[in-house]
């Protein structure tokens, strides 16, 4: 019996289930529309003109909203603990029904040198969560970076993400809490 042959590429974006990925899209959007889905997720690439990250001025080098609007799961599982540097946010979140059409090296926060011209050094990437503006407005940023790698659920077409929460939120306006940049400089 021959061995079966794998899928090529073009086939593989090709098959049911990712046609059906962007039905799935399209119905999630809806529950944005609803209201369902009061926190947005993105994806953030910050820059510093220092030799490395954290030292000169902060600036914002790339954001890219999750859209369709996923799923944020657990943000009550999220704490604070006393350390020696006072609070510091602990704990995990869990993201589902973010889209297929996004790829694990995106979500990883990888940037393409390819497309991107020249990429600023040194550069660092985080998630942030953020309401979406029927609360408080400017909403609470809260940041956080991957704990594992993207979860791909052809069975759910989607990826899941488990966050973990991060120190170092920006302020409501965007402005860095840890030093200086290009807003309150």
């Amino acid at each position: 019996m021959p061995n079966p042959k794998p899928l090529r590429i073009d086939q593989a974006k090709r098959n049911l289930t990712t046609r059906l990925g962007k039905v799935a899209d399209r119905v999630r959007q809806l529950s944005t529309r609803f209201g369902q889905r009061p926190y947005r997720v993105f994806l953030i690439w910050l820059t510093t003109d220092g030799e490395v990250r954290g030292e000169g001025i902060e600036r914002e080098y790339k954001r890219t909203e999750i859209l369709p609007t996923p799923l944020v799961e657990s943000l009550d599982a999220l704490r604070a603990r006393y350390g020696a540097a006072g609070w510091i946010p602990d704990g995990n979140v869990r993201i589902s029904e973010v889209s297929t059409q996004m790829t694990a090296d995106q979500l990883s926060g990888y940037l393409d040198t390819s497309v991107e011209d020249k990429i600023p050094q040194p550069i660092s990437f985080f998630y942030e969560i953020v309401e979406d503006g029927r609360g408080d407005n400017p909403s609470v940023r809260q940041r956080f970076h991957l704990a594992g790698p993207p979860v791909r659920r052809p069975d759910k077409f989607d990826w899941l993400l488990i966050l973990e929460r991060e120190s170092g939120d920006r302020q409501r306006d965007g402005s860095s809490s840890l030093g200086v940049d290009d807003k309150n400089q």
